[in-house]
């Protein structure tokens, strides 16, 4: 069975801190992780998704999830409490996206406070492809 892959805007701060938020709350090694500016984005992925950068995206056995859908497969795999997030799925997703646009939006305000970002250990890195 293949791993799901996370792609993200590799140029985002927050996005960053998403990717490391997701490798320390993890119940297991699930994701690989894969910017959306790198090849493989450019190869697995409709043009559009490339483009938008404010669009988080899981591939996974050739199905994509895009924006909260994305989230609420991601919070499978997470440790309790945040696996939870999953509950959002009773929500309907043009209303669930539209805290998520809001959030995508903003989210170079929301990394301000944070400068640096952590560097990934041999382990980490070996889940990150380009």
């Amino acid at each position: 069975m293949s791993r799901p892959i996370l792609f993200y805007d590799g140029d985002c701060g927050f996005c960053a801190s998403t990717v490391q938020f997701i490798m320390d709350h993890e119940t297991n090694e699930k994701f690989l992780f894969a910017p959306l500016q790198g090849e493989l984005a450019a190869q697995e992925l409709p043009g559009v998704l490339v483009t938008d950068l404010n669009t988080v995206v899981v591939k996974y056995n050739d199905i994509i999830y895009t924006r909260t859908n994305a989230v609420i497969f991601i919070a499978k795999y997470l440790k309790k409490p945040y696996r939870y997030i999953r509950l959002l799925q009773i929500v309907p997703s043009r209303i669930r996206d539209i805290g998520y646009n809001i959030v995508a939006r903003n989210r170079d305000f929301l990394s301000q406070s944070r400068k640096m970002c952590k560097i990934p250990s041999n382990q980490e890195r070996k889940r990150f492809i380009n």
